[in-house]
């Protein structure tokens, strides 16, 4: 078995400060492969959303390097999934309470994917997306948004909600209010299938279809191919006028 990822990220064409944190990790384990790709957008309008992001993704990646081999002596991906929402609630509070400090707000997403051997979880805070690429484009996370919420209920069509100026509003983030409530789904890793873990500044401007040609599992089969079809798209974005933070992760599993 072989894992492959890669990540890349950009400030964009208007921002001062690149608000996105990614991670990308790999190891070899006592239960085979294991991996941990994460995506985290700090709040745009928000202050010190960089802060904010790069707080989660540190804190995920010292649990993957310094705590995930004692969890697997005692493997459950249940309990996994208990600690990681638990992790991301203390982080929740630990950001709240800073930002209470200091008058000021920040928040950001947090949308990951733990893989051990052929098995895998996704958690998920927020409107970063986890796609699942194989001839066409699949979202395995819900975006955790004002309109999407409305979509749902009925409230709205999916053409109101592109044109509401609240459409970028999100329900639930890491940082900003008292409780979050973690989105978490297992899996099975498949073959011949690549995952994609993007900030919204990534998604806007470029189609399914465009992800799907450059980044479908026929064209990426290592790691430099990858990064330089991640890096590809960015650029695009950029070209398009994209005024957000873009960022990209990228996993693929060889069963």
């Amino acid at each position: 078995m072989e894992y492959i990822a890669a990540a890349d990220t950009d400030i964009g064409i208007s921002k001062s400060v690149n608000q996105d944190s990614a991670c990308v990790k790999t190891a070899n384990t006592a239960k085979g492969k294991a991996a941990l790709v994460m995506v985290c957008d700090g709040m745009g309008g928000l202050s010190k959303g960089e802060l904010a992001s790069a707080t989660v993704i540190r804190s995920f990646a010292d649990w993957f390097d310094y705590d995930l081999a004692y969890e697997l002596d005692n493997w459950s991906w249940e309990r996994v999934g208990k600690i990681v929402t638990e992790r991301l609630r203390i982080l929740n509070n630990k950001i709240v309470s800073y930002g209470s400090g200091l008058g000021i707000q920040l928040g950001t997403t947090a949308t990951g994917m733990l893989a051990v051997d052929s098995q895998y979880m996704i958690f998920h805070v927020g409107d970063s997306r986890l796609y699942k690429i194989s001839y066409k484009l699949k979202q395995l996370t819900e975006d955790h948004t004002f309109v999407n919420r409305e979509i749902k209920r009925g409230n709205m069509t999916y053409e109101q909600a592109m044109k509401d100026p609240r459409r970028n509003a999100l329900i639930q983030c890491v940082g900003v209010t008292g409780g979050v409530n973690p989105e978490i789904r297992f899996g099975n890793l498949e073959n011949n299938v690549n995952y994609l873990i993007c900030s919204d500044g990534f998604r806007h401007v470029i189609t399914e279809k465009e992800i799907v040609d450059a980044l479908s599992p026929d064209k990426i089969t290592t790691r430099s191919s990858m990064k330089s079809k991640i890096r590809q798209l960015i650029e695009t974005v950029k070209d398009r006028k994209e005024k957000d933070n873009i960022t990209a992760a990228m996993f693929r599993a060889e069963l």
